[in-house]
């Protein structure tokens, strides 16, 4: 694999992410890490984190959540002469798709638009649920997982639903089934022993 190869795998999705759910759950970093192992084994799964920012905690009843009023395209050079005056005057244009950018400017160089995206997760209830457990470590995963793909549909189509998501994080899943033994060479602290039971 030459240098360039090597840079591209190692430098995509959450690599920078500003992961705001360490502190709830000492081991929440390693599903962090689970899910960039994903992104890097395949590429079909290049797209899925690549936007993402932040990764923020959430209190709520559902274990994730994503919401397209929280998107950022932070649009380097002024490109806004070319937008709906109203986009302009109340800033929508930095939650527009990348989609919708690209139709309007077709030949914008990608590297002009930094998105800043969130995704949350809702690290106490799963830790709740689950205990300190390797099944804790996929769940905040898998549900990083479901809402990094809920951002992609939107960033490619401007509208998103449960079905894609749903599907992606069964397909992870399925995925960490088949692949426990590297997943826990490349990354050992996934495979422990649980000292706490989940409450019921």
């Amino acid at each position: 694999m030459n240098f360039k190869k090597w840079l591209e795998n190692f430098t995509i999705g959450t690599d920078n992410v500003n992961s705001q759910i360490d502190g709830l759950y000492d081991k929440a970093k390693y599903a962090i890490k689970l899910v960039q192992l994903y992104v890097r084994s395949s590429p079909a799964n290049k797209e899925l984190l690549k936007n993402i920012s932040t990764i923020a905690p959430l209190n709520s009843s559902v274990y994730g959540l994503y919401n397209s009023a929280e998107n950022k395209a932070l649009i380097q050079n002024d490109i806004r002469f070319k937008f709906d005056k109203n986009l302009i005057k109340n800033n929508d244009i930095q939650k527009l798709p990348y989609e919708v950018i690209k139709k309007h400017i077709p030949d914008i160089d990608e590297k002009q638009i930094r998105p800043t995206d969130v995704i949350r997760v809702n690290v106490q209830k799963i830790v709740r649920e689950l205990g300190d457990s390797p099944n804790t470590i996929i769940e905040i995963a898998s549900t990083i997982v479901h809402e990094a793909t809920h951002e992609m549909e939107y960033r490619n189509t401007g509208q998103t639903n449960e079905i894609g998501p749903k599907k992606a994080e069964e397909e992870f899943k399925n995925w960490v089934s088949k692949n426990w033994k590297m997943i826990s060479s490349q990354i050992p602290q996934v495979n422990f022993i649980s000292t706490n039971k989940a409450s019921s």
